[in-house]
């Protein structure tokens, strides 16, 4: 729905509620067994299709036996997304992926958009295996119930082939569970076989979980996100009617404190991706390419820098200079001050990442916090137009969101706790400028859920602060007052 057919999220819940309904209202049949002594399908997987194939239909563009690889969305660069999904062979009793796309050298099933459908939701017991072609296909969720290892596999296939190592260059990779897992067996039909897949596929679930975060610790809850709602077992696959239970056990589980900071730091992060690669995330790419082509050369310069390398004490110098300016700006701000704070902490940037061996976490989780400040207050200064404040204040969110980065991986949690308040009084300001050019009575909701959002983070970001002890909160404490009122006057901060 969300790759192949362009529906928003919205409308995929919508949707998803009418085929809930149409196909798991009434069950095919009350007995799960055949006089064979076979599993038989519960529900009925021509309804499944009937309703698949409507929803199709009433896609604008979008023909009912369309396939789900479309050559001219090839062509169409407002269709970038791409999307695969899984199903299992009964033949191979292997993970087949069914993509939107191609990929190099690969000799890909095309199905059509309602075969694919078919295939990936055939859970046994519930609805039918599906023939494509030659081959007949189960829910993929039996071998891949958690698909992060299949979506970082293919990734790397796309981006990295011969590293095969995607954890310098994903900027997101976002995981959400089911909360619980239902999916049953696969081809041995037995009663037994199918206790003994629901415990394996239970298994499988938190195994690979456990492995995949234990991979990416250094990027988890920075670039690695995992949602799963756990405390929903009881609900089965097939109860749509109890929407209510997994609508309040969601919220339950999103407004936790500890949760709500972790998904204000995936929404910065995700919408970083409206904009260009930051030049951090370059480096890392180039970096990756160079040593492929270094082959041991130690020293050789930084081809994208053209450079001679920085010393540490130019460095230190040119963030020393940069401080000072930001210092006097903070009494009295001025543009020249802030510029050529904003100047010499972009060059030290620079010399830093020409470095051999690259600086640590920690420095440059430093001077990317610095960065951050520098252009948050360059927003604040009124000769500036206002695309021109704007355009600061995302800077401020590319560096402060790379900062966090940072000083998660240098281990200081006190580092992370400044920089997400200060990336949640980059998120007010961007909200402080668009109610600049807006009046009250042309406030949308969803501005004005926007300034509800950034009260939360600001009030949340400054609570982290508060529990460790020794920190000066007094410019925290001035800073929150400073763009809570803004906020609430819908004045400028």
């Amino acid at each position: 729905m969300l790759g192949r057919l362009e529906m928003d999220v919205d409308d995929c819940i919508a949707a998803f509620r009418e085929i809930m309904k149409a196909v798991f209202k009434k069950k095919k049949s009350s007995f799960p067994i055949s006089l064979t002594g076979n599993m038989k399908a519960k529900f009925s997987s021509k309804s499944f299709e009937a309703e698949i194939k409507r929803l199709i239909k009433n896609r604008q563009g979008v023909l009912e036996d369309d396939f789900l690889y479309d050559q001219s969305a090839d062509k169409d660069a407002a269709r970038r997304c791409k999307v695969f999904v899984c199903a299992k062979s009964e033949e191979t009793n292997q993970i087949t992926r069914l993509r939107t796309y191609r990929t190099p050298g690969g000799f890909d099933d095309n199905p059509r958009i309602w075969e694919a459908a078919l295939a990936t939701s055939a859970a046994p017991s519930f609805l039918e295996p599906v023939k494509i072609g030659v081959r007949t296909y189960v829910d993929g969720a039996i071998g891949a119930n958690n698909p992060v290892s299949q979506v970082e596999d293919e990734a790397a296939n796309i981006w990295c082939e011969e590293t095969r190592d995607l954890r310098p260059v994903l900027k997101c990779l976002i995981s959400i569970g089911t909360g619980h897992c239902d999916i049953i067996a696969t081809r041995d039909k037995s009663l037994k076989a199918l206790a003994e897949t629901i415990v394996k596929v239970a298994t499988e679930t938190k195994k690979t979980n456990e492995e995949f975060s234990g991979r990416w610790r250094v990027y988890l809850d920075t670039r690695f996100f995992r949602f799963n709602v756990d405390t929903m077992q009881e609900v089965a696959l097939e109860e749509y009617d109890k929407e209510a239970i997994i609508d309040s056990r969601t919220r339950r589980y999103l407004e936790d404190h500890g949760m709500q900071r972790k998904v204000i730091v995936c929404v910065q992060n995700l919408r970083q991706k409206k904009y260009k690669p930051s030049q951090q995330f370059v480096l890392e790419r180039a970096r990756s390419q160079e040593r492929k082509e270094r082959d041991g050369q130690d020293g050789r310069r930084r081809m994208e820098l053209g450079e001679r390398q920085s010393t540490t004490t130019e460095i230190s110098e040119l963030i020393d200079r940069g401080s000072a300016s930001l210092r006097r700006a903070a009494d009295n701000p001025t543009k020249d001050d802030l510029l050529k704070a904003l100047d010499d902490f972009t060059r030290a940037f620079r010399g830093m990442a020409s470095q051999t061996p690259a600086p640590s976490p920690k420095e440059s989780a430093k001077l990317q916090q610095k960065l951050t400040v520098a252009c948050l207050r360059l927003s604040h200064i009124p000769i500036f137009s206002y695309n021109e404040r704007m355009g600061y204040v995302r800077e401020a969110e590319k560096q402060g969101s790379l900062g966090i980065d940072h000083a998660i991986r240098s281990h200081n949690e006190g580092r992370v706790a400044q920089m997400r308040f200060h990336m949640a009084c980059v998120q007010a300001r961007e909200v402080c400028l668009l109610l600049e050019i807006n009046s009250e009575d042309r406030v949308t909701d969803t501005l004005r859920s926007k300034r509800e959002g950034a009260l939360g983070a600001i009030a949340i970001a400054f609570s982290e602060l508060e529990s460790f002890g020794g920190m000066d909160m007094h410019s925290y404490e001035l800073l929150k007052r400073q763009y809570g009122s803004a906020l609430l006057q819908g004045s400028r901060a």
